[in-house]
């Protein structure tokens, strides 16, 4: 991939984290709070395979994403283990919401988490190199 490629790939993640963070909260609004949850999660994984592919690291699935951002970024104090809980917890209800039989989130479940989501995005975008 070229710097050109590898710039281009990164701001359309970027873009695509904020817009899906706009779904989420359309989807809050609207009571769709299961899919709130996935969106939120979505929102975090564009930006944070942004972040890997500005520097170069290769993560080849979700829980690559998931592993890479951990190791890289919160073993190494550039993130918080309260951003990596949340990257957790977000990664688990997504997965739970997709995959899950009954479960159903509440409003009181997602609608906290989209501050935390929204700070965990910006701290990321910090990060990328492009």
């Amino acid at each position: 991939m070229t710097d050109q490629e590898r710039r281009e790939i990164v701001l359309y993640r970027l873009e695509k984290a904020a817009n899906t963070l706009e779904y989420a909260q359309r989807n809050l609004n609207y009571g769709m709070y299961s899919v709130a949850a996935n969106r939120l999660y979505y929102a975090f994984y564009y930006a944070a395979s942004a972040l890997l592919i500005s520097v170069k690291i290769e993560a080849h699935s979700h829980s690559g994403v998931q592993s890479m951002m951990h190791f890289h970024f919160v073993k190494s104090g550039k993130l918080s283990e309260d951003d990596g809980i949340l990257m957790r917890r977000l990664f688990v209800m997504r997965q739970s919401s997709d995959y899950e039989d009954f479960v159903d989130y509440q409003k009181n479940d997602i609608e906290p988490l989209f501050p935390l989501t929204e700070a965990l995005i910006n701290k990321i975008k910090g990060f990328v190199e492009i």
